[in-house]
């Protein structure tokens, strides 16, 4: 365990105007105690919409104060694992008997929760001391993620090329006949093959074929719709893996593509390129991403079909969850730095033709920017 990340994160607690916080299992339990290899169930939205878990009794909890003092309480399922790693902080109890096991370490009146099972944590809290005033604690620690330390980064990108990978793998075993569910399929198959821990979220290989049906709304898709010749392709996939996430996205022409199409999917790239190579760590914006895409993808003629123009809604961070902070839109404002790493997913939308999208994981680094993930940019039609 990285002790510094407890001592920053007893800081910001002290900051948050917090004498404590408790954590059930989740982004944050699992970055204080770096427990990468400990699997717990999360999706994608589990940092923005976790809110159906907050009932959920955890089986782990950690305890944090602003003096740095933890303690780890945990049921016998699990003892094993986190006494080897972290002897003289845990605390073994059955979990029917946790608000017993929890009771002689609350000493404080201001106590923060994160979003893991906050609802069942607090009325844990407020039983223990009916005067506990209970605090949302989940962001308090988002300044100390943003930033990847190298194992972090390693991390990511063992995700990134496995990602890349995989869809190679889908890539080459798609076939005219085969249903959108069939190749979603694939997806999982080629993550259970290799004993990756899950997916980051529910993949999506999007069939819209032109001049139908799928090509009259944008959100519209019918898992078993067959691949066929004039159809487009997209893709969102992610994996996890020891505790961190993948995000990608791409797209595909089933046989000769309209000039206009391939040609936006040539901008597209060339936007996402633009915006890379145009990041100066420490002094490019995080609000100023969109921008730099549409600016040279309007250069190229295809401005007006770039998706979410007014909220300038480009991606988001990535790492022990798939959506992490800052998103990457205009509303935040929110200076790059190295070591940060985020999805950048541009789309555009043709009524008629196709829905089209690039997503790269990217890496700030200490004099600009790299793609994480580089599935081939010029593989469009097949």
């Amino acid at each position: 365990m990285k002790e510094n990340r407890i001592q920053l994160a007893a800081k910001a607690i002290a900051e948050a105007d917090l004498e404590a916080v408790v954590y059930g299992i989740g982004a944050n339990f699992q970055y204080l105690l770096e427990c990468n290899d400990y699997y717990w169930q999360r999706h994608a939205m589990t940092n923005i919409e976790g809110r159906h878990t907050s009932y959920l009794q955890p089986e782990v909890l950690l305890y944090l104060n602003a003096n740095g003092e933890y303690n780890i309480l945990t049921n016998r399922h699990n003892k094993d694992y986190f006494l080897s790693r972290y002897p003289g902080h845990v605390t073994v109890s059955y979990m029917d008997q946790f608000e017993d096991a929890l009771a002689p370490f609350i000493h404080e009146k201001r106590v923060g929760v994160g979003i893991s099972s906050k609802d069942y944590i607090s009325a844990m809290l407020h039983e223990i001391d009916p005067e506990v005033q209970v605090s949302d604690a989940e962001d308090i620690l988002k300044d100390i993620r943003v930033c990847k330390d190298p194992d972090e980064i390693k991390a990511l990108r063992f995700m990134a090329k496995f990602t890349d990978d995989a869809n190679m793998y889908v890539f080459e075993h798609l076939k005219d006949g085969m249903t959108q569910r069939e190749a979603e399929n694939l997806v999982i198959e080629y993550g259970l093959m290799n004993g990756i821990d899950d997916l980051s979220f529910t993949p999506t290989v999007g069939f819209k074929t032109q001049n139908t049906i799928t090509t009259e709304n944008v959100e519209y898709y019918d898992r078993e719709w067959k691949l066929q010749p004039q159809t487009g392709i997209a893709f969102d996939i992610g994996y996890m893996h020891n505790g961190y996430c993948s995000d990608w996205g791409r797209s595909l022409y089933r046989g000769k593509a309209p000039e206009r199409i391939k040609k936006a999917y040539e901008a597209l790239h060339a936007g996402l390129q633009h915006m890379v190579d145009s990041i100066v760590p420490y002094q490019t914006n995080n609000n100023e991403l969109y921008r730099l895409v549409h600016e040279r993808v309007t250069e190229l003629g295809f401005g007006e079909d770039l998706r979410f123009q007014k909220e300038q809604m480009l991606g988001h961070q990535i790492g022990i969850d798939c959506h992490e902070f800052p998103m990457v839109n205009k509303d935040y404002d929110f200076i790059l730095k190295p070591g940060m790493v985020f999805a950048a997913e541009p789309k555009m939308w043709f009524k008629g033709e196709m829905y089209m999208r690039v997503e790269d994981m990217i890496l700030v680094t200490e004099t600009g920017a790299e793609f994480l993930t580089n599935f081939p940019r010029d593989l469009f039609e097949f």
